[in-house]
């Protein structure tokens, strides 16, 4: 156990879910990241930990919910109840729903790119994506929102995305899923914010990449800001856009 507050980072990656860890434990959290390679998971942890920074990382599957089971039990017995739960996780690729995908990679500015699934996704592909991009945050809600509720505190953060306001062709599968995630974002707000717990989805209208207005440490630093919002600025969406614009719709 510890005497600071604790957040969980689901879905750890050298992106993102890097810099919500470092930022949260850069502020005066313990931080229990999970993912599912051990051996970047042992990496992340060691690299962190030397930095000082109070961190734990756990392997498990975000789309597993036996397996995320014992994930949230040992983190529990570890650390004790969660203050905030970031939901990062989610299967990122490129893939049409009937027509096999237009393009090899998908690039958008300098981002490194994303290899496209190819052949029209099937429906055990459409279910698996499903279980990561949306059951497995309502899962993950599920497991920390009681204490949260008895507390009468607690905070859930959905990474979300333009993505959910309009498919894009060739990321339809994923398109489909920040919808979700968004759906069940606005139905856990209505559910828990008469408890004192604020959920809220945060819509990325960029592609993320260092050095730019969605430098990953800028998107990290938005997550706990709205952690530390008052109740008052509470709302289930929240709109990561800079200068007034985001990235558009490449279809259109």
């Amino acid at each position: 156990m510890t005497s600071k507050p604790l957040a969980i980072v689901i879905g750890m990656g050298p992106g993102l879910g890097q810099a919500l860890v470092r930022t949260f434990a850069s502020n005066g959290f313990a931080v229990a990241f999970v993912g599912r390679s051990a051996g970047a998971i042992r990496d992340h942890e060691t690299a962190m930990r030397s930095e000082g920074l109070d961190v734990a990382g756990f392997v498990g599957d975000a789309g597993k919910p036996d397996v995320m089971d014992q994930v949230h039990d040992d983190i529990r017995a570890r650390y004790g109840d969660a203050e905030v739960l970031v939901y990062n996780a989610a299967i990122i690729e490129p893939a049409r729903f009937v027509t096999r995908s237009g393009i090899a990679e998908a690039n958008y500015g300098t981002s490194s790119g994303w290899e496209a699934h190819g052949e029209p996704a099937s429906v055990d592909y459409v279910v698996d994506a499903f279980r990561t991009n949306v059951a497995g945050a309502h899962h993950a809600a599920a497991r920390v929102a009681p204490a949260m509720i008895e507390h009468g505190s607690g905070t859930i953060l959905l990474t979300g995305g333009v993505l959910a306001f309009g498919p894009w062709i060739e990321w339809g599968v994923t398109s489909m899923g920040k919808a979700a995630l968004r759906s069940l974002g606005h139905s856990l707000f209505k559910e828990l914010v008469d408890h004192g717990v604020h959920v809220s989805t945060i819509a990325i209208h960029g592609t993320m990449r260092p050095g730019t207005p969605y430098d990953h440490d800028l998107v990290a630093q938005a997550y706990l800001d709205l952690h530390r919002a008052p109740a008052s600025e509470w709302a289930p969406d929240f709109h990561f856009k800079k200068d007034g614009e985001g990235e558009s719709d490449p279809d259109a």
